[in-house]
């Protein structure tokens, strides 16, 4: 009885401590975030990126990033994207089995805009990303997926979510390198400000 009530504290605990954790990534990818230009947003450092497009029907769309060889390089719009859907993705409270209203994002859905549009659709994704993961009792993050997640059927609740976790994470150090890089591009060489 003992051994099973110290289980369910770790198993508390680790939820608390993932939950905090997938809040602290966000939050850290949110501040690297602030003051992102449309500019940025749309910035195509290497010649054939990835990134959204203005489609015919009027709405922007991400462009497919499946094509076969090496991936092709991603510009901050499209990585914005890619992280909208990891975090407020429809599959997500299906796969976790949590009862939710219908919406959340899917990859078919018109991407946003403008920096400031994916930034605020962003904090959304991210509210019903963390509404899941505290709706989600400790005592079922360690049971299978089941049939709906076809081949990672056998996988536990929680490796999905330490699998989305993992996808906020290096996105977001991701977003921070290109604003860098961004950055030192649009500064010129090395000491030229200020000088005729």
């Amino acid at each position: 009885m003992c051994s099973n009530v110290i289980a369910m504290e770790h198993d508390d605990q680790a939820r608390a401590d993932i939950i905090e954790l997938s809040d602290y990534a966000y939050q850290r990818t949110r501040s690297r975030l602030a003051g992102l230009t449309d500019d940025e947003y749309f910035w195509e450092p290497v010649a054939g990126c990835c990134t959204i497009r203005l489609a015919n029907s009027g709405a922007y769309r991400a462009d497919a990033a499946t094509e076969p060889g090496p991936p092709p390089f991603t510009t901050i719009a499209w990585r914005l994207w890619h992280l909208i859907e990891n975090y407020g993705g429809s599959r997500n409270a299906k796969w976790l089995g949590v009862e939710r209203a219908p919406g959340g994002f899917d990859s078919d859905d018109p991407a946003p805009a403008t920096a400031a549009e994916a930034i605020a659709v962003l904090d959304l994704a991210h509210a019903c990303w963390q509404g899941l993961l505290q709706e989600l009792p400790a005592a079922s993050w360690w049971e299978p997926l089941g049939p709906i997640a076809h081949r990672y059927a056998d996988s536990s609740r929680a490796a999905l979510v330490l699998h989305q976790l993992d996808e906020q994470i290096h996105h977001g150090a991701e977003l921070g390198v290109m604003r860098d890089l961004y950055r030192h591009h649009h500064a010129g060489p090395a000491g030229s400000a200020g000088h005729d």
